[in-house]
């Protein structure tokens, strides 16, 4: 079941909320950009798409790429 978490990266003063699976949670803290990474609430939508999507952007932010990942989320407020 996917959840949403709250992230920043390096050199980033915003924070960002975003939806993953357990193992792109997983895979997320591990990213060297990533600074601070909590989960925040379940998210009970059928986001298979966004899923696929969200892949992507950890495969680019393993790159530090963050551009993409960056699209998928919201600022947090």
């Amino acid at each position: 079941m996917p959840f949403q978490i709250k992230y920043k990266f390096k050199e980033d003063k915003e924070y960002y909320i975003c939806t993953v699976t357990y193992q792109q949670y997983k895979n997320f803290k591990k990213l060297p950009i990533v600074v601070e990474c909590e989960v925040i609430k379940e998210d009970e939508e059928n986001v298979e798409e966004y899923k696929n999507e969200m892949q992507k952007a950890l495969n680019l932010a393993a790159k530090n790429d963050t551009s993409h990942i960056k699209k998928l989320s919201e600022a947090a407020t």
